[in-house]
């Protein structure tokens, strides 16, 4: 079985250890509770591939990653190749109507693009087997990332965004920090569709309606990051302790309040049985 786990990554300031550690943890409670030692998981919006779908194929799962987004799939495709691991570019409807069923969901970062997030999971739900999971990672709509990245769209506006860009290029020691940057949300969150956009931004209270409106009862929640997104990133690699003020960040998420944190991750069940 190849080797590919958590501690084969570095942290970065977006916890992408952290969530795949939590993603593995409850993983596993789900196959202990099914009594499976694997399961079939559909990892929707799975990007390339990088730092959910292989790793959990690694396990020895059956895994299939889907993306709508072509290039994305054409990427893990070439990269990960594992008897248990298939990738393919499909919208939701094309699953449900193929009568598709999976003992485990995940959908990380996803549920912030989506206009219309309740037939979504509504779909999602009607996907799962009867005793599955679904797992959601989605950033607070009011966190440290979308300020972040607000703040970046309003300094670009001015022109402001530039200057920073030129400053990191010097810290960081980067040719060209675009290419760098885009190398970064390849190899450090695991994407390519540089082109959608949050649409959503999610208060817990509005998240708990949605859930429990779309058939899904909470079971767990983790606080992922305390702080991320655009020019936290930079700062943190800029200086000579990453690695430990990652983990600080991690831990400091789950030590404040869980509506401070920058992104969420949940643990999802039917709240009934799935007659479909």
């Amino acid at each position: 079985m190849a080797d590919s786990r958590a501690e084969n990554f570095s942290e970065t300031s977006y916890g992408i250890v952290k969530r795949l550690q939590t993603i593995e943890a409850w993983t596993d409670q789900v196959a202990q509770r099914l009594g499976k030692p694997s399961l079939s998981i559909l990892d929707f919006g799975c990007g390339t591939g990088d730092h959910v779908t292989y790793p959990l194929a690694c396990l020895g799962h059956r895994v299939l990653g889907v993306d709508v987004h072509a290039a994305s799939i054409q990427e893990a495709s070439r990269k990960y190749r594992l008897p248990t691991l298939l990738f393919r570019r499909a919208e939701i409807d094309e699953l449900v109507m193929e009568g598709a069923r999976f003992d485990l969901i995940v959908c990380s970062e996803v549920l912030e693009h989506v206009h219309d997030p309740q037939p979504f999971l509504e779909a999602l739900r009607r996907l799962l087997c009867a005793e599955g999971a679904l797992i959601i990672t989605t950033p607070n709509g009011y966190g440290a990332f979308e300020w972040l990245t607000s703040l970046q769209k309003a300094l670009t506006r001015v022109g402001l965004h530039g200057i920073f860009r030129q400053v990191a290029r010097l810290l960081l020691g980067a040719r060209n920090v675009a290419s760098a940057a885009r190398e970064e949300s390849v190899q450090s969150v695991g994407y390519l569709n540089m082109d959608s956009t949050h649409v959503q931004f999610f208060r817990i209270a509005r998240l708990e309606s949605i859930f429990f409106q779309s058939g899904f009862r909470m079971a767990e929640r983790r606080a992922r990051t305390l702080l991320c997104g655009p020019y936290v990133d930079v700062l943190f690699r800029v200086l000579p302790f990453e690695q430990s003020l990652c983990r600080l960040n991690n831990r400091l998420a789950d030590a404040f309040p869980f509506t401070w944190a920058a992104d969420w991750m949940f643990l999802l069940e039917p709240r009934e049985k799935s007659s479909v």
